[in-house]
């Protein structure tokens, strides 16, 4: 069983569901695709923001992220960067190496590089370094992120994401049931079991 799995490098959320995804549901037998989409591009318009957070909520916060972090071994930068980068690159040169079979060689490296390592993801030079070392040509496969080809797919992509009901990350499918969240793989795993009874 193949389990679409959304996600965005902006969101430590989906760096900790893709942690721990493919591990999770490997005993199942399900394989995990990684399909990048911009984030910022799902949220919909229509959603209003709620009221600013109180402080025991901002407390908690940070905390609970953490605690998912000390238990799937996920490991974040005591000194992470605030503002929000534009990964809409780091996400193109996902998909540049999955077209080369290199996905998982650049995909772990570049999540760590925004979140364990705090590095500015946005920045060309460090996706050309990601890219090399995943084993590409590195100018060639940046050149090809940046082309007019990738922003439109991404955009598509996004689309597409959108089409089928997807807000934010991380999200996975199985089948036609939708979970979004880091936490609902359980759910995720008791409907591939269903799915697998009928």
């Amino acid at each position: 069983m193949e389990i679409p799995f959304y996600f965005d490098y902006a969101c430590p959320w989906a760096y900790l569901g893709s942690c721990r995804v493919e591990a999770y549901f490997r005993d199942l037998g399900a394989v995990i695709d990684f399909r990048p989409v911009h984030l910022a591009a799902l949220v919909e318009p229509t959603a209003r923001k709620g009221a600013p957070p109180g402080d025991r909520k901002k407390r908690y916060y940070p905390a609970d992220l953490m605690h998912w972090a000390e238990m799937i071994g996920a490991e974040f930068a005591k000194a992470g960067r605030r503002e929000r980068p534009d990964t809409r690159l780091l996400l193109k040169g996902a998909l540049v190496a999955s077209d080369e079979g290199r996905f998982r060689e650049y995909h772990y490296p570049a999540y760590r590089a925004r979140w364990a390592e705090a590095r500015d993801v946005a920045d060309p030079e460090l996706v050309g370094s990601l890219l090399g070392a995943a084993g590409l040509d590195a100018q060639a496969a940046l050149a090809r992120a940046q082309s007019d080809e990738l922003e439109s797919r991404l955009r598509a992509d996004t689309q597409a994401a959108i089409e089928r009901g997807v807000f934010g990350v991380p999200t996975l499918f199985v089948g036609d049931e939708m979970f979004w969240g880091n936490d609902r793989f359980e759910l995720a795993r008791y409907f591939i079991e269903k799915q697998r009874e009928a």
